[in-house]
């Protein structure tokens, strides 16, 4: 039998975290994550059996590279509090790994849900991802030094995507969404103070527009309506919101 492990990193989401966990339950085990949580994060996943990995962790990359460095399944599949992996995808997980394993990693597909409605189409940026690897041998992924999104490096031969998809929720309405904008451009802030060197206001502009086309003109969210014209709009506002806020971030280090 191979032996998949669940890794949820999570910071003061208690609210989202019970539902995800009860989703995982045709995993081996469940590594969770708990990074400064003030919440009842770590008495939730240890009340559904998990591994709880407890701690300061100031980048996203050091708390997915510790989880992962708890995880002693042959498999580790990723999953993020605000998600759930229905019985549909479960069960092909489990065949892929047990029947047919063509490549040493799998992309799964993202359904983004805004409340009740599932917007497909259109997502580019940093907002969310219509795809990622997430199911992966343990051992071949690591994470470059990033706060958010850091981008990753996997080794072995892909088995190209999963049919099944990871449904994320957003937010409860088109309020949740904005929140979710304001809490990641935050973060993304603390990046770009890192690095010391800011683009100049008419190039983050210029990569709001290229956000933009990108998401409403080639990956369709013109179908999506209304819906489609918002999240293509607070993606293209992410790079410019990321840079002012690095501002304050830098003069509030000075």
């Amino acid at each position: 039998m191979v032996k998949l492990s669940a890794l949820v990193c999570v910071q003061n989401q208690d609210a989202k975290l019970s539902d995800c966990l009860r989703k995982l339950s045709f995993c081996d085990e469940v590594v969770v994550v708990a990074d400064r949580c003030t919440d009842r994060s770590q008495e939730i996943a240890r009340r559904n059996g998990c591994v709880v990995i407890d701690g300061i962790f100031p980048l996203e990359s050091q708390r997915k590279a510790a989880g992962a460095a708890a995880c002693t399944g042959d498999w580790i599949l990723e999953v993020e509090p605000d998600e759930m992996v229905d019985a549909h995808l479960a069960w092909e997980i489990r065949a892929v790994l047990q029947m047919r394993q063509d490549g040493d990693h799998y992309e799964l597909p993202i359904d983004n849900y805004v409340g009740e409605t599932l917007v497909r189409d259109g997502w580019a940026g940093q907002l969310s991802a219509r795809r990622e690897v997430r199911l992966y041998k343990r051992g071949l992924k690591s994470w470059e030094a990033r706060r958010l999104n850091a981008p990753a490096t996997i080794g072995g031969r892909s088995g190209g995507a999963l049919k099944g998809a990871v449904r994320r929720l957003l937010g409860r309405d088109v309020g949740g969404l904005v929140e979710r904008l304001n809490r990641l451009t935050a973060i993304a802030a603390e990046d770009v103070a890192d690095r010391k060197r800011q683009p100049w206001a008419i190039q983050s502009l210029a990569a709001g527009a290229g956000v933009f086309l990108q998401g409403f003109v080639v990956r369709g969210g013109w179908r999506e309506g209304r819906m489609g014209l918002l999240v293509a709009t607070l993606s293209a506002t992410f790079p410019l919101l990321a840079q002012m806020r690095a501002r304050d971030v830098m003069e509030a280090r000075k």
